[in-house]
């Protein structure tokens, strides 16, 4: 496995061959007191994200996707078809955005989930986000246990398409990250012995940002809103952290295709 960073030095080099060959990274095999030398090294501030796990590659690979050329809707909308169905087909047309949630409950295990219904919902005093989510699930389980998240935005290219194709087989299994190429887990050691750790956050290739989020205070329904089989999730936003540098739009989906964005339509 590859693990995208920059090498400064003759120590960032181990670094890197350490990656490689043992599948972890190196802050994981050293003692934390080399932290501090390793922050130096590589060139990233502190953080309390201490703990790190590395993926062998599978079937989720970035290089096993590719970007095509465009392609019109394939939807029939004349075609007769009961009302969900029609409405189905309409939002098909429309491009959603695609990002991955994290989280981590009580049971302590890492839970992840690729959506289409995230975006802003408010920017002032604090910004708040949205997104909804079927019942029953087990992110939105851990979700509701510790009352927080990190939402990933991919980039709108194979490695993000990779990476969100990846958290749309559910969470079974004993490891829902293995299997991912170019990425990182990183585990806080920020209230460990907390009953529901921190969310868990991915670094590398297709990640682009990562917002740290936490449900609403307010009462009475505590950032958490039922409708019918589905809940709506409303959180702050209260830490952004940038991921790998991209020229790219935020990867989209339509069509039951991810998607980049294309053309402009202007009037000037």
């Amino acid at each position: 496995m590859q693990v995208v960073r920059r090498v400064q030095d003759g120590v960032g080099v181990a670094i890197g061959f350490c990656d490689a060959v043992t599948g972890r990274p190196l802050s994981t095999i050293l003692p934390k007191e080399f932290a501090p030398v390793l922050q130096t090294v590589t060139g990233q501030g502190p953080s309390t994200y201490v703990s790190s796990r590395g993926f062998r590659p599978s079937a989720s690979r970035a290089s096993s996707w590719h970007v095509a050329p465009p392609s019109p809707p394939t939807t029939d909308l004349k075609a007769p078809k009961p009302p969900p169905e029609q409405l189905r087909a309409v939002m098909r047309l429309l491009s959603q955005s695609v990002v991955v949630c994290t989280s981590a409950g009580h049971d302590k295990i890492p839970r992840a989930m690729t959506m289409s219904s995230f975006t802003s919902l408010t920017l002032k005093p604090t910004p708040v986000i949205t997104f909804n989510v079927a019942t029953p699930s087990r992110t939105l389980d851990s979700i509701q246990a510790s009352r927080s998240f990190n939402i990933h935005v991919l980039s709108g290219d194979s490695s993000g398409a990779a990476v969100a194709d990846h958290f749309t087989r559910g969470n079974e299994g004993a490891d829902v990250f293995a299997g991912l190429e170019d990425v990182v887990l990183e585990q806080s050691a920020e209230d460990s012995t907390a009953l529901a750790p921190p969310p868990p956050l991915l670094r590398g290739k297709g990640v682009v940002h990562v917002l740290r989020c936490r449900l609403l205070e307010d009462e009475p329904v505590r950032g958490l809103i039922r409708v019918r089989d589905h809940m709506i999730v409303v959180a702050e936003v209260v830490e952004m952290i940038p991921g790998v540098e991209s020229n790219e739009f935020g990867l989209a989906y339509a069509d039951r295709k991810y998607r980049q964005v294309g053309s402009v339509i202007s009037n000037e």
